[in-house]
């Protein structure tokens, strides 16, 4: 039970990262297509059920896969640079505190050196507290009102929320991968099937909620906009949080799959801290309405070489053999 929903916390500190949980990320995949997100949306609980469930069930021979395969392995390096960048872009839009921005860096050196173990502490105090507060924040800003936002690319939707499940399922893959080795066959399909509905049913809510209020669209951070007074104070602390979460595992991430390239961990330590935030002086909005379309392209590449390219494999030695037998 405590393995299941650890690997839970941790797909959903992944994906509500600063994209996500400022409502950027959504208006880009979703919301700016008008009527035709909701369908999109529906169709993203099954697509991230079954990427989830496939990382699950085959963790283990995508994790050797990633340390024989150099291209998916410097890709996923790549992804995670710039994921990580827009972490800490979206936490130096929401706090100028060096306090704070001490504070975040000493919780990514935190997670550089106790790992995983360090990660799962953090994601059990955060990551409910987060998804809790952003539910009740976004059922209280639902208003008594019909929308339309008219858009003549909605067609265009369909192939957006493929990106976007492929982006979130890659990002945090090689993650969920070491998780599935704690985990029973059932435990994998129930964390996938319930990881999938808690990210689909906010998705819903926020693209709502952004629907009712298309000027937003243009904010770097929409649905932090909408808020003012005292909910505007909580929600930038859990735009915070959110940053803050998927930053952690993105940091695990590099520092893990650096290490089984080069032992020196100076060069590890820059890796996976300095040079994402190096990158994130490109700026929050440019790294999310540019550089997560391109990196969401790359990652089908990452998905396919770790967990389908095998699959496929199978499926055509088992089609030699059939015909052989023939």
């Amino acid at each position: 039970m405590k393995n299941s929903f650890s690997a839970f916390l941790a797909i959903i500190g992944t994906v509500i990262g600063s994209g996500f949980i400022t409502g950027k990320e959504i208006v880009v995949f979703f919301s700016r297509f008008g009527w035709f997100s909701f369908p999109a949306i529906i169709l993203s609980f099954f697509l991230l059920f079954f990427l989830f469930r496939l990382i699950l069930l085959n963790g283990d021979k995508a994790l050797i896969k990633l340390k024989t395969s150099k291209i998916s392995f410097f890709l996923n390096l790549f992804l995670c640079i710039i994921f990580s960048s827009a972490m800490f872009a979206g936490i130096g839009k929401t706090s100028k505190s060096l306090i704070v921005l001490l504070l975040v860096f000493l919780l990514c050196f935190f997670v550089f050196k106790k790992g995983m173990g360090g990660l799962n502490k953090i994601n059990f105090v955060f990551v409910p507290i987060m998804s809790i507060v952003f539910l009740v924040l976004l059922l209280s800003s639902i208003q008594q009102k019909t929308f339309f936002v008219e858009n003549s690319l909605g067609g265009l939707s369909i192939f957006y929320c493929l990106l976007y499940c492929v982006m979130n399922s890659a990002n945090g893959g090689v993650l969920i991968a070491e998780y599935s080795t704690k985990l029973s066959r059932p435990q994998k399909t129930r964390v996938a099937f319930f990881s999938a509905l808690a990210l689909s049913g906010l998705l819903m809510l926020s693209n709502i909620v952004l629907l009712q209020n298309p000027s937003s669209f243009e904010n770097p951070m929409p649905i932090l906009s909408l808020f003012d007074g005292g909910e505007r104070v909580v929600m930038t602390i859990m735009v915070f949080v959110g940053c803050l979460t998927t930053l952690l595992t993105l940091t695990y991430t590099l520092s893990s799959s650096v290490r089984g390239l080069c032992k020196s961990e100076i060069f590890n330590f820059f890796v996976s801290i300095l040079l994402p935030i190096i990158c994130s002086l490109l700026g929050f909005n440019f790294i999310l309405e540019y550089l997560y379309p391109f990196a969401s392209i790359l990652s089908v590449y990452i998905l396919y070489d770790l967990f389908f390219s095998f699959i496929f494999k199978q499926k055509f030695k088992s089609f030699k053999v059939f015909f052989k037998s023939k």
